[in-house]
């Protein structure tokens, strides 16, 4: 049986729209699922010791469960900065540890034992500037954390011997088990005023942020 080109192609557009479709339910069966796991586990997304930036009171929180070894985290943090300097005042950033690599524990340690010195956001940004240097996935090299204490002001020595603190470990273990229980599979992951963040990117996260002002 022989089609006329009309007809094949009208069966070739009415298979992409069906696949248009599906995709476009399936996803928003996703997000709805990923909400609903979110809702059942609100308590789980910020802990009294998460490190935080910006107003307590801001009227919008999001929170960003990152692995400073995560390439996608360390793309993102510029656009996070962005977005936070536009809403400025209005938005609170948490940040919450999921460690998928192999030295991302090993590194969230070290950010935790530099809040006692207020350098924190510093060290934050160093290691994610410099992650290809220490990050490398074929030749890490997480001996050179310890060598950026200069750039945030910190004493090598001392640095070392408070990142074992076990305490740290605990939050980075708790975090990790409150992000499986949130569903995160992946870094960076988003909520937005407790919604997650289908997409990640400069747009997404403006949008969330927008809307969120809005309610």
């Amino acid at each position: 049986m022989r089609f006329s080109k009309g007809v094949l192609a009208g069966i070739a557009a009415a298979l992409v729209a069906a696949f248009v479709v599906g995709a476009f339910v399936y996803r928003g069966q996703e997000t709805q699922q990923a909400a609903a796991t979110v809702s059942a586990n609100a308590d789980r997304l910020i802990r009294p010791y998460s490190p935080t930036l910006g107003p307590a009171d801001a009227p919008v929180t999001i929170v960003e469960f990152l692995d400073p070894e995560c390439e996608a985290c360390a793309s993102m943090h510029p656009i996070v900065k962005q977005v936070m300097r536009e809403f400025d005042g209005r938005v609170r950033l948490v940040v919450r540890y999921m460690p998928f690599h192999g030295n991302s524990a090993y590194a969230a340690t070290l950010l935790e034992a530099t809040r006692a010195h207020n350098a924190y956001w510093g060290t934050l940004e160093t290691f994610f500037l410099r992650q290809h240097e220490w990050a490398s996935h074929g030749a890490p090299r997480p001996e050179l954390l310890l060598e950026y204490a200069v750039l945030a002001g910190l004493d090598k020595a001392k640095w070392k011997e408070e990142a074992t603190n076990p305490e740290w470990q605990q939050r980075i273990r708790q975090d990790a088990e409150d992000g499986k229980a949130l569903g995160v599979n992946r870094t960076p992951t988003f909520f937005v005023n407790g919604q997650p963040l289908a997409q990640i990117g400069y747009e997404p996260l403006r949008v969330a942020v927008q809307q969120a002002l809005a309610k």
